[in-house]
């Protein structure tokens, strides 16, 4: 997997929630193995302390049974790792003590009142708990950190047996038993969730390409409403605003042909009255006014009847339109140059598609003379550029050409029969495909006509 499909995965929804279910797992493992730790300690701490006592009273009824001379034997066969063990003449009596654990080796060694028992409960920070006198006169290891317990008690003889206790602790580490458990853990964990979030997700994406073939115009069929409830939701309420559009966009288209085609009949009669008007200024302008009013609606017929039409979406090849575009235009005398490209798919509708060209290419060689057209591809989007070589648009305008029936005079010699539907039937067919139509002045002058169209 690479960069760019590791950083597309951890952005989609599947990707993080399993980032974030494997960190919540890592903690919690982190947690609970801490947490056993301390408790282990506790525990052992305790079954320590006891294991001392039992050792400590049978080391002690050994030495006040056996001979003096077998004491040192005693004490190095008694030793460990844990429990260091030495005879001094005298101890020093601990600030705090243990009476519990005084009270239990007391009642186990039957010991009378007048020899002492001392042991303290608590831990030490790593520093030797033993006089300068005691490290001078016997060889031990040097007492590690956690100590236990620790004191002394008094033999028969009038000598003291002191201890040291110290905790068994184990080193903080990771068996392979635990790190296998941990990744078998986490391969099932992030499994489930993969197949749990896949089958989720997997209407959410059929929504989100049901939106885009929307958005281009393209309208599908209804999404089965799968999944849990909040997504079935969501795809019912889609499927009912897919249909309330088209509802929508086809009462209008057929509202707009109706009108259009209502209006005629007074035009006609117009222009029948007219007829019988006398000869004059008035009556060429009555006449004039009428023609144009015929072509403003026989125009609106007519793009209300193709946008009513229910054009397939189909693959077709940019370059190929375009060149024959260009090709007519040749034939007629016109200068327009387009540059190579290889062929280039795409999905959309021919007819809408070479509509929306053939105005913007017709406005072109009819305001601007010359015409260049070049094409570019991305992978996200497909850019159309149509650059003519004319007086251009003011900045502060050229969203007004957009509106139906403008005409900018000022800034183009209109010639007669142009009503002003090119460019806003243009925009129309390319925002229907999910593009964008932009204008602008080009540096070296004459109007830059952009058409972006997603891949």
């Amino acid at each position: 997997m690479g960069i760019k499909q590791l950083r597309y995965w951890l952005g989609s929804l599947t990707g993080q929630i399993i980032m974030v279910a494997l960190f919540a797992l890592v903690l919690i493992q982190l947690i609970g193995i801490q947490i056993y730790r301390l408790e282990r300690e506790e525990t052992l701490g305790q079954v320590n302390s006891r294991f001392t006592l039992q050792r400590l009273i049978s080391v002690t009824r050994l030495l006040n049974q056996s001979p003096l001379a077998l004491h040192d034997e005693i004490l190095r066969a008694s030793r460990s790792e844990t429990l260091h063990l030495r005879i001094n003449d005298h101890v020093i009596a601990p600030e705090q003590h243990s009476e519990r654990f005084e009270h239990i080796v007391r009642s186990k060694l039957s010991y009378p009142e007048q020899l002492a028992i001392y042991i303290s409960a608590e831990r030490s920070n790593g520093k030797d708990s033993r006089s300068p006198r005691d490290l001078s006169h016997h060889r031990h290891p040097p007492i590690r950190a956690d100590v236990r317990l620790q004191g002394g008690i008094e033999l028969e003889d009038g000598r003291w047996l002191s201890f040291t206790s110290l905790s068994d602790r184990e080193p903080p580490s990771w068996s392979i038993k635990a790190v296998l458990s941990f990744v078998v853990l986490a391969a099932l964990l992030a499994g489930l969730m993969i197949w749990l979030l896949q089958r989720t997700t997997r209407p959410l994406k059929k929504l989100a390409k049901q939106a885009e073939r929307l958005g281009r115009g393209d309208k599908g069929d209804p999404i089965t409403e799968s999944g849990p409830r909040e997504i079935r939701d969501t795809l019912t309420a889609f499927n009912r605003m897919q249909d309330r559009l088209d509802r929508f966009i086809s009462d209008r288209t057929r509202m707009l042909a109706a009108i259009s085609h209502d209006l005629r009949t007074p035009i006609t009669t117009l222009q029948l009255r007219c007829e019988f008007l006398p000869e004059g200024e008035d009556k060429q302008k009555i006449q004039q006014n009428l023609k144009r009013m015929e072509q403003m609606l026989n125009a609106t017929l007519q793009f209300a009847r193709e946008d009513g039409l229910s054009e397939p979406i189909k693959n077709l090849d940019l370059p190929s339109l375009l060149q024959s575009l260009c090709d007519d235009l040749q034939d007629n005398g016109h200068d327009v140059t387009l540059a190579e490209q290889d062929t280039v798919l795409y999905r959309g509708r021919p007819t809408a598609l070479r509509r929306a060209l053939q105005n913007l290419l017709d406005n072109g060689v009819k305001y601007g003379g010359k015409v260049d057209v070049s094409l570019t591809t991305t992978p996200e989007k497909i850019q159309i550029q149509i650059r003519d070589f004319g007086p251009g648009i003011p900045d502060a305008q050229q969203e007004e050409v957009f509106k139906p029936f403008t005409r900018l005079d000022s800034a183009r010699n209109v010639e007669d029969g142009s009503i002003g539907l090119g460019l806003a039937i243009a925009r129309t067919l390319i925002h229907q495909h999910g593009g964008q139509l932009l204008l602008s002045n080009h540096p070296q002058g004459g109007l830059w006509v952009q058409i972006l169209l997603p891949r």
